[in-house]
């Protein structure tokens, strides 16, 4: 009888023999494309922390196919890339499993903030993934408070428009708040109340920075 450890490693093998292989090119073919992602997801959900452990290089594919599949016109494709950031983002919160990486790259996390709010949340197709898109930031959101406060800051720059910049901050504020936040990482009900907080808050966030950001 295989034992389920077995198995496990058996699939985790097999990821990192794909990872170096999955190009956004490759990633171009629609059956491809789904077959690695429901891979990806399965993952995600059920080992982030085995996921979190591969060597920069295939952490780095692997996190980089998740940032191009975010934004895919697949909703399948972008729902499993963005619940896999937000289960990056998460694991590490509960464990500091990242700490190696980031001890070297300080800015992964950063990088998948500013992506997913310049490519996902201030664009048009936010709709059909709004509540993955939410899982995600929150906890990119709780990493680092202050760094994602100052990227939030030089991304209000960008628009010109004082008004702009103040209703975007203030936007922000509202959404980021302390004991949500706090919270991120609990499991149980609590985890579950606060995810739900989140999520409507979310959502009030994007519909009120819409109103003004121009968007696709």
């Amino acid at each position: 009888q295989v034992e389920s450890s077995q198995v496990t490693d058996v699939i985790f093998f097999g990821l990192q023999q794909i990872l170096p292989l999955m190009t956004s090119g490759l990633l171009q073919f629609p059956t491809l494309c789904t077959q690695y992602f429901s891979l990806v997801g399965f993952m995600m959900d059920t080992y982030p922390e085995k996921v979190c452990t591969l060597p920069f290089d295939l952490f780095n594919a692997l996190l980089e196919s998740l940032l191009f599949g975010m934004s895919h016109a697949d909703v399948f494709v972008s729902k499993s890339s963005l619940f896999g950031i937000g289960g990056l983002a998460r694991e590490h919160l509960k464990t500091q499993v990242l700490a190696g990486h980031l001890s070297v790259h300080n800015g992964i996390f950063d990088n998948c903030a500013r992506r997913l709010l310049q490519e996902v949340v201030f664009q048009g197709i936010i709709w059909d993934r709004l509540e993955p898109a939410g899982f995600a930031l929150l906890p990119l959101a709780a990493v680092d408070v202050n760094k994602f406060a100052s990227s939030v800051n030089e991304m209000s720059h960008q628009l010109g428009s004082v008004e702009k910049q103040e209703r975007l901050k203030v936007a922000f504020q509202r959404l980021i708040q302390p004991d949500v936040i706090a919270k991120v990482a609990s499991g149980g009900y609590e985890g579950r109340i606060n995810r739900l907080k989140f999520k409507k808050a979310f959502e009030e966030f994007v519909r009120e920075v819409h109103s003004f950001l121009v968007t696709k």
